[in-house]
């Protein structure tokens, strides 16, 4: 789950996890690009001892979970068209 942090529409969205095994700010910055909008995708953490053996493993989940939602919102906008 994550809650909203800082939104200006069409340029940023700023999110922080609130559940799950550590925080972990995501922030989606927007801009013009020659064939759309170009998204750029900070995901930052800072795995505790524990969790910092399972940081390959993580970081390889929260990339397919980012592709998935990528690909959820692009869906989404053309069906809008």
């Amino acid at each position: 789950m994550l809650r909203v942090a800082a939104h200006e529409p069409g340029r940023l969205l700023d999110m922080m996890s609130v559940a799950g095994p550590m925080p972990m700010p995501v922030t989606y910055t927007f801009g013009p690009h020659p064939e759309g909008t170009l998204a750029r995708i900070r995901v930052q953490g800072d795995p505790s001892r524990y969790y910092r053996l399972a940081a390959p493993l993580m970081a390889r989940k929260v990339s397919s979970s980012l592709g998935k939602d990528l690909r959820d919102l692009e869906r989404r906008l053309r069906a809008q068209r």
